[in-house]
């Protein structure tokens, strides 16, 4: 994790979806899903500190400026 993000008890804001969120890829060992995700990123995950393109892909995304 990243030490300057706050760690929120890494609360998945969007479970149904949770399945497709980068850290689950990540356990599943999908490094070619993950890399179409974070090619642009402009959100940033508040648990994990995973950057991706999309709000989609993280459990707790909030904005991400370069």
């Amino acid at each position: 994790m990243s030490d300057r993000l706050i760690n929120i008890d890494n609360l998945c804001t969007n479970p149904d979806n949770h399945t497709m969120h980068i850290c689950e890829l990540t356990k599943a060992g999908k490094t070619k899903e993950i890399e179409k995700l974070e090619v642009n990123p402009t959100f940033i995950c508040g648990n994990c500190g995973r950057k991706a393109n999309s709000d989609g892909a993280l459990c707790a995304p909030g904005p991400f400026h370069i």
